[in-house]
């Protein structure tokens, strides 16, 4: 049977893309990272991103720049 794997490592920061507020959060799944990224409003938790990566800083750093596409905003 395969290993079992544990979330671990979860993040999570609200950042400001565009004027609108990006919930980005983040968690460890063995060697690998993910990162979502949301709109952080009630009622709009609508997800717009997300990777993966080697590192937190990777995974997370993917899903900024998706969401800075999809917003329209050059980083």
């Amino acid at each position: 049977m395969g290993a079992n794997f544990v979330a671990e490592d979860h993040a999570r920061r609200v950042e400001q893309v565009a004027g609108s507020p990006i919930a980005i959060s983040s968690h460890r799944l063995g060697n690998t990272y993910y990162a979502k990224a949301e709109i952080d409003q009630p009622g709009a938790k609508a997800r717009i991103a997300q990777a993966d990566g080697k590192s937190r800083q990777e995974a997370e750093g993917k899903v900024l720049a998706e969401v800075q596409r999809a917003l329209g905003k050059k980083s």
